[in-house]
This record gives structure tokens, C-alpha cells and sequence, in this order.
């Protein structure tokens, strides 16, 4: 009985271990975003956060190619930055820029300090390091990643 115990667990454990293909394994939020500012705020659709995802995942893979890694502080020490997202909650929110280009704007919360549910409320601040906080911005119609904030 207990080995047949341990045996099953063993593959469960190695069943989880293998999801390669999954790109992040974190919860998301996807918020409209706050109208008071001088920006004009949409809910983002599922596909174009998936859009704005592998948008960021070619900008980081680019960056490699190029010699321009971008490096994030890790428990191995310091590792490229696309290699942690999957360490990271994402919050999403949806902008209309004055001449209005449509944006997404991702915000990173790290998985060790956005708390139970704290980092889903839209008033969330981290008073955290910078290793827990950081975000990029996604151009829906130029296509584009730019202002990564680390």
C-alpha cells in the first residue's frame, strides 16, 4: 500500500514538473482602467492579452539574440528576465492614449509579495523591493512593446 502510494505521488510530481509548454502558470486580472486620469480606459480581451503575452515573450527572446539580455535577481543568482515570468501575477489594464492608440498596460506582481489577494484590487501599491513590482507597455495598434519599468 505504500509503495503503491509513493509510486503514484512520484508521478504526480513528475507529471507537474513536465509543462514545458505552459508559459505562465500565475493568475491574472484584467482591469478597465481608471478614467480619471487623461487616458480613457477598455477591458482587454482575452486575445489581446494573449497578443500583448507574446509580444513581451519575442521583445525579451529579441533582446537575447542581441546580446542585450535583460537580467532579473533570482534565488541562482541573476537569470534572464523571461525565465521568471512565470513567477509573476499579471494585472492588465486597458488605455486609450489622448491621440488614441490603444494600449495594455501589464503590471508584474511577484508571487511572493502580492499577497492572498491583495495584488487583484485596483488601488494596489507595493511597498515592496523592485524585484516585486514591475511593468511594460503594449501598443494594440502598432504592435509593440516599450516602457519596460524594472
Amino acid at each position: 500500500m505504500l509503495r503503491h502510494t509513493i509510486y503514484i505521488l512520484i508521478i504526480l510530481f513528475l507529471t507537474s514538473c513536465n509543462d514545458s509548454e505552459r508559459k505562465h502558470t500565475q493568475d491574472f486580472v484584467v482591469f478597465e482602467s481608471n478614467t480619471c486620469d487623461k487616458y480613457i480606459g477598455f477591458k482587454p480581451t482575452t486575445s489581446q492579452t494573449d497578443e500583448a503575452e507574446q509580444k513581451l515573450l519575442d521583445y525579451l527572446e529579441t533582446r537575447t539574440k542581441t546580446n542585450q539580455t535583460i537580467f532579473v535577481n533570482s534565488l541562482d543568482g541573476k537569470v534572464p528576465l523571461q525565465e521568471q515570468l512565470k513567477y509573476y501575477k499579471r494585472r492588465y489594464f486597458g488605455m486609450t492614449s489622448i491621440e488614441g492608440e490603444k494600449i495594455i498596460k501589464i503590471e508584474f506582481v511577484s508571487v511572493r509579495c502580492g499577497g492572498q489577494d491583495e495584488w487583484r484590487k485596483i488601488e494596489y501599491t507595493s511597498d515592496k523591493t523592485k524585484e516585486c513590482w514591475w511593468s511594460v507597455q503594449y501598443s494594440i495598434d502598432n504592435n509593440q512593446i516599450y516602457d519596460l519599468r524594472l
